[in-house]
């Protein structure tokens, strides 16, 4: 009797211990793809400035109101690039929002939000450090996670610690 309750505590123990690892992983694996989204977006707003010689024009008074107009223009303006819903959404935010069905036309949202640049075309180029697109809330290690115009992303915190 007392080897079967020293086995069920040992499993018991190992079970708390690999429950903190695989959070842990899994905030990792949330945080990658976030970035990998980020990088999406960053290749699809250079190849939209390539073929159209400027930045999308996306007024940002248009997050006002509910943001609904501001983030269907964005997906639309990367949508020819071969970036839909998926590449704006990051998975934590997703995830601490239970999910919600993004092909509901009252869940739209964006998660990354774009610097408004002129219409110029290297305008988004002029300035290293000035971010292309910043996500929407700090639900990661470090903050905002943000990318700039050479196609590197950081988080806020390495941001200002890098300056």
């Amino acid at each position: 009797m007392l080897e079967l309750i020293t086995v069920i505590l040992i499993i018991g123990i190992l079970f708390v211990m690999g429950a903190g690892v695989f959070s842990d992983m899994k905030t990792r694996a949330e945080k990658v793809q976030c970035m990998a989204n980020l990088r999406n977006l960053y290749a699809g707003a250079e190849a939209f400035r390539q073929d159209q010689s400027r930045w999308p024009q996306v007024d940002p008074v248009l997050l006002t109101n509910g943001g609904t107009q501001y983030y269907e223009q964005w997906i639309a303006a990367l949508k020819p690039y071969g970036f839909g819903i998926s590449n704006w959404i990051c998975p934590t935010n997703q995830r601490m929002m239970n999910r919600p069905d993004m092909n509901d036309p009252k869940n739209v949202r964006i998660d990354y939000l774009a610097t408004p640049f002129d219409d110029k075309p290297l305008t988004p180029h002029l300035w290293p450090k000035q971010p292309w697109f910043i996500e929407r809330g700090a639900v990661h290690e470090g903050g905002n996670l943000i990318i700039y115009a050479n196609g590197q992303v950081e988080s806020m915190k390495e941001s200002f610690l890098s300056r």
